[in-house]
């Protein structure tokens, strides 16, 4: 018996469902680049480039991009990972996946320029160390007000800020207040309560949805 056609009749029946296997999801997107989640994973894949997971990113727009996938075009939103209709308010909600020590870290932007996120419900305020403030233009000593900021290590000098935007997926919010501290710590930018007010925060499993307030 001849068992080759067989064989070949089952490839033919798998390769579809091997070739659209990747959940895709948009996190951000600022300029030229995106933060897809693939797969559950976070990667910034700037335009006409290609991840590690062989996606393409070849068109930029404001609420969805269009990618290849196995030489298959896609539009991927904000919405869900699946292949789903978009809805605008499917666009305000965005998944953020807990790393292995359980902590919540998430790509977004500060005045459109892109960093990385810990999502921290016990800071006050978004909170970030004085060479990220740096990077990010934001001249703390001369725009912002001196305070005294209590650490797990003692008190220590800060600069209360004022940011135009900050962004986590389809989430943007305007005039977010910031504290910037002196020295290397945090080693992140700390997304406090001065953003995460704005939304509502639920927990299930590994999985943490931010969902802007109406």
């Amino acid at each position: 018996m001849n068992i080759f056609p067989i064989i070949l009749a089952a490839l033919l029946v798998i390769s579809p469902v091997v070739l659209g296997a990747n959940q895709l999801q948009l996190v951000g997107q600022f300029g030229q680049q995106a933060v897809l989640l693939i797969n559950g994973v976070q990667r910034i894949v700037k335009l006409n480039k290609v991840s590690p997971e062989g996606i393409k990113l070849i068109r930029v727009e404001s609420d969805y991009v269009v990618v290849l996938d196995n030489g298959r075009k896609r539009k991927v939103t904000f919405s869900t990972q699946l292949n789903t209709d978009y809805t605008e308010r499917e666009a305000k909600k965005v998944n953020i996946w807990a790393d292995k020590r359980g902590s919540y870290f998430t790509s977004g932007a500060i005045n459109g320029q892109v960093v990385d996120f810990l999502v921290d419900t016990g800071a006050t305020s978004i909170a970030m160390n004085e060479l990220l403030a740096r990077n990010l233009g934001i001249d703390f000593r001369y725009v912002g007000e001196p305070i005294q900021v209590s650490t797990a290590s003692g008190y220590a000098r800060g600069y209360r800020v004022m940011l135009d935007s900050v962004k986590v997926g389809s989430i943007q919010i305007r005039n977010v207040e910031a504290t910037v501290l002196e020295g290397g710590f945090p080693s992140k930018v700390l997304l406090g309560m001065s953003f995460l007010k704005h939304v509502n925060l639920e927990r299930s499993e590994n999985l943490m949805i931010l969902e802007y307030k109406e």
